[in-house]
């Protein structure tokens, strides 16, 4: 591997590093690596990631570099790997097409489906399992406590297992969105550069497999028909599919403001919004999910496969 190509490893890797050292950056840590593997390949990613991986376990510690790839590198190494994928264009020899975004979207729902059911089963030894035992961390720290008693009025032990719940639901939730958010963001860096292997896809047209809507469905029911730990289970579930639909419901707001004069400041107050209050995530969320009811980009209803 030429000079030219391990320094821009290099810096991503410290990038990483400090990205995920800080606490308010670390949803962003994976970003460099993304975009040293959108810009020049798979094999300098995995040197990014390995690197960023070795300064976490010699300045901070070995767990936490652990958890630094388990959660946020291997994931985005397998999702850069998946979008560099591309086959000759059967219409036109000299061009290609490459892995769809519905298809990316799908395999990050797996991964993150496949990293809870993990992680819950990992404390299913503990009495109720991995909420209980976050409820009885959070109870028994006594900062925790005060931070939640001062703005929730949170005082005992039933509420404070109310609250863990939510916490993993809405963690493993945002998990699949800050994959994707992630790659989005090292994606525009390269095309602003001009180094992206990967052209921009045109989000547009994007939908979503009928089948999810029932997986949401079957998951509801479940968290009805289990109790404990199986049920947040169930709706962790539940939720990591929603935001698939919280995505295509960006999706869709992105394609049909197009014409509108005040877009820019439209989008912008959007997404103010979505930082700022969480209750906006639920009417973009069923946008996405009411889109193949009403089609609201009147789209074909039985568009061809590259509108994937």
């Amino acid at each position: 591997m030429s000079q030219s190509r391990l320094l821009p490893c290099a810096f991503a890797a410290l990038a990483s590093f400090v990205l995920y050292a800080g606490v308010v950056t670390l949803p962003f840590a994976a970003v460099p690596v993304a975009a040293i593997g959108l810009a020049f390949g798979l094999a300098e990613a995995a040197l990014a990631a390995a690197f960023a991986l070795l300064l976490t376990g010699f300045l901070l510690s070995p767990p936490m570099a652990f958890v630094f790839a388990l959660f946020l590198l291997i994931p985005t190494l397998a999702l850069i790997r998946r979008a560099l994928m591309s086959r000759t264009d059967p219409d036109y020899q000299d061009q290609f097409q490459f892995y769809p975004p519905r298809f990316i979207i799908e395999d990050t729902l797996i991964i993150v489906a496949l990293g809870a059911v993990l992680v819950y089963l990992g404390f299913a030894d503990y009495a109720g399992g991995l909420p209980k035992l976050l409820a009885d961390t959070m109870y028994e720290t006594p900062e925790i406590m005060q931070t939640l008693e001062a703005v929730y009025g949170t005082s005992t032990l039933g509420e404070v297992s109310i609250i863990a719940n939510w916490v993993l639901i809405t963690g493993f939730a945002s998990w699949p969105i800050l994959m994707l958010g992630g790659l989005q963001i090292a994606q525009a860096g390269t095309v602003y550069f001009s180094r992206n292997l990967r052209p921009t896809p045109d989000y547009k047209t994007l939908t979503l497999p009928s089948y999810l809507t029932f997986g949401i469905a079957a998951c509801f029911i479940a968290s009805f028909i289990f109790d404990g730990w199986l049920a947040n289970l169930a709706l962790t579930l539940a939720a990591i599919a929603i935001s698939a639909y919280f995505l295509l419901g960006l999706a869709i707001i992105h394609a049909i403001s197009g014409a509108w004069k005040g877009r820019a400041l439209f989008l912008t107050a959007l997404y103010f919004f979505l930082l700022m209050t969480a209750w906006v995530i639920i009417p973009v969320s069923l946008m996405g999910l009411l889109d193949g009811r009403f089609n609201f980009r009147r789209l074909p209803r039985n568009p061809d496969k590259s509108s994937d």
